[in-house]
């Protein structure tokens, strides 16, 4: 698995040793990522130049570019939720990356997008257009605002939520794939999915990231038992109530599609 590792540190020296030697460019781990899955996550605080290098290489080495993991991401898909700046998706576009994908839950390329740009960009390639948060106020972008207090505030809401059944947690992996796991993972520890658990909140680390800088936190959920329309319009009526009765401001369209959005 050198190679798994040489792209998701992209590693340019280390991927082309590991080719040459003979490692399989389409080799895959236990989630189903392949190397080209691994440098589209590495594309997380790494250099793009150095990321769309590593790329380029696994592309020409025969990494397939539409790939699906085990939840059904493509490295684009990756490249979309992980990447601060368009190059990296760029690069798999050019490779021929279908835009339209969708993860196993049916959300958009677009919706995960980390980047201003890079949704954009893909909104001009699908068609499909998501809002960005609105601004906050400037009173709540002054760095006056303390994460820790306002963290406190959100877990007393936490708190009640999971006395009503829900697994609700904070800064949940790196992704809404992430944060879907671990809530599965901590639903299954306290006794599994059904009866018991009526649904999930969560948001990620890079949920919390962006509230700290505009004052807005996506809240992500899920309703149990399938994630049906109606129970998800059920679990997200049912965190937006409480969080309203705990005074705050929440705006959310009522849609499964479209993540609460909570002012701190």
């Amino acid at each position: 698995m050198r190679l798994l590792e040489a792209a998701r540190r992209a590693d340019v020296a280390a991927v082309d040793a590991c080719l040459v030697a003979g490692a399989d460019p389409a080799a895959v781990d236990s989630n189903g990522f392949n190397p080209l899955h691994h440098a589209a996550m590495g594309a997380n605080g790494a250099e793009p130049s150095t990321v769309v290098a590593v790329m380029r290489r696994l592309l020409d080495a025969g990494s397939p570019a539409e790939a699906r993991s085990a939840d059904s991401r493509t490295p684009l898909y990756l490249a979309a939720e992980f990447s601060s700046s368009p190059e990296p998706v760029l690069c798999l576009l050019d490779a021929g990356a279908d835009p339209r994908v969708r993860d196993r839950h049916g959300n958009s390329i677009v919706v995960n997008a980390m980047d201003p740009d890079v949704r954009a960009l893909l909104s001009a390639a699908t068609g499909i257009v998501v809002e960005p948060p609105p601004a906050a106020p400037p009173s709540s972008r002054r760095g006056a605002w303390k994460w820790k207090a306002t963290k406190a505030r959100i877990e007393a809401v936490f708190e009640a939520l999971r006395g009503a059944g829900m697994v609700a947690l904070h800064e949940a992996g790196n992704t809404q794939e992430d944060g879907f796991a671990d809530c599965a993972q901590a639903g299954a520890a306290s006794g599994g999915l059904a009866p018991g658990i009526d649904g999930f909140c969560w948001y990620t680390r890079q949920d919390r990231a962006r509230a700290r800088r505009n004052g807005v936190l996506p809240l992500a959920f899920w309703g149990a038992p399938e994630g049906g329309e109606p129970d998800m319009r059920r679990v997200g009526r049912r965190i937006v109530d409480a969080f309203r009765a705990a005074g705050f401001t929440v705006d959310w369209d009522g849609s499964s599609a479209t993540r609460p959005l909570l002012h701190l």
